[in-house]
């Protein structure tokens, strides 16, 4: 067989190196080198499992361990999320890549929001993002400013560097928010070493099909697979994960299924995240326990009443 992955980001990327010892595979990205975009954190125990699988020692790409997210002030203790430095290890792992288009018998559609190579997604939710490069002297927490439509985020990196950026309805309210966490948490308004836009894919993954058409395949943010606080790394390495086993066990006919039944907790997220954006109190306490169980294994220790009054429900 022959594949061709279009796309390589963290699915595509993953993906490449877990297939290139059972098929003929090649990969094309539009990039010459990986790009800085977005916050670095990532969870800690899924992630190293899985680049374990591909000979990869995560703990080489840890920049910090941080204490505690800080959420509109609200001190979090954080349980399993690290800082890494994702564009040293994309850098890393592209090196042993085999660029190239090639007449393949599937193709990969790893493009993230821009889907593309599959059908476009009826009433899609994709939010902008904006982040800067910047140096600060302030304890390096995760500090996060929250709303019911986006947030702003500071992620530190270690040595005073921080990202630090917002994701909204508009670069607007991005502008606002990365305001908002500035003014909370003294976060001061220098001069950037770099900036950078950028986007999310906010929707349930049940709403993001086809995941297979024809003979492309979808993966990672393409199909949906992000988290609802926006964290895309660990479910694009776990999505690419199901669909290698699809792949060369010659079941791709279960892999809509598997992604949904395995990746259950996205969807739980994410319709959390819609119906709070749509103001649906009600449907949206009644997935708030899941939630909150979710993410106290994921990311941070959490109570029910801590994160009913963080969001305002």
């Amino acid at each position: 067989m022959k594949i061709q992955i279009y796309g390589a980001g963290m699915a595509g990327t993953f993906l490449y190196h877990l297939l290139r010892n059972d098929v003929e595979v090649r990969v094309f990205d539009k990039r010459e080198i990986p790009d800085c975009r977005c916050a670095w954190g990532i969870e800690y125990t899924d992630a190293k499992r899985l680049y374990k699988e591909i000979g990869v020692n995560l703990d080489d790409y840890i920049l910090l361990k941080p204490k505690y997210s800080v959420v509109n002030g609200v001190y979090l203790k954080i349980k399993n999320v690290v800082i890494f430095d994702k564009k040293r290890l994309l850098v890393d792992l592209w090196k042993d890549i085999e660029f190239d288009k090639i007449d393949a018998d599937l193709y990969i559609d790893a493009t993230g929001v821009a889907r593309a190579f599959l059908p476009k997604i009826e009433n899609d939710r994709v939010l902008p993002t904006f982040q800067t490069l910047e140096r600060h002297e302030i304890e390096d927490n995760i500090y996060i400013y929250l709303t019911k439509t986006g947030y702003a985020w500071a992620f530190p990196l270690g040595d005073n560097k921080w990202h630090i950026g917002a994701g909204e309805f508009s670069l607007d309210n991005c502008m606002e928010l990365i305001r908002k966490l500035r003014d909370k948490y003294g976060f001061e308004d220098k001069n950037s070493e770099c900036k950078c836009v950028s986007a999310v894919r906010i929707l349930q993954p049940s709403k993001c099909k086809p995941f297979v058409y024809r003979n492309t395949v979808g993966v990672g943010e393409a199909i949906g697979c992000v988290s609802g606080a926006g964290e895309g790394n660990v479910p694009a390495l776990r999505s690419a994960k199901i669909l290698y086993e699809c792949i060369v066990n010659d079941k791709l006919d279960e892999y809509e299924n598997r992604i949904l039944k395995e990746l259950e907790w996205i969807e739980i997220e994410q319709k959390f995240v819609d119906d709070y954006m749509k103001n649906k109190k009600i449907s949206a306490l009644k997935l708030l326990p899941k939630v909150i169980s979710i993410e106290s294994k994921r990311s941070v220790e959490l109570s029910f009443t801590t994160f009913r009054k963080l969001i305002g429900l």
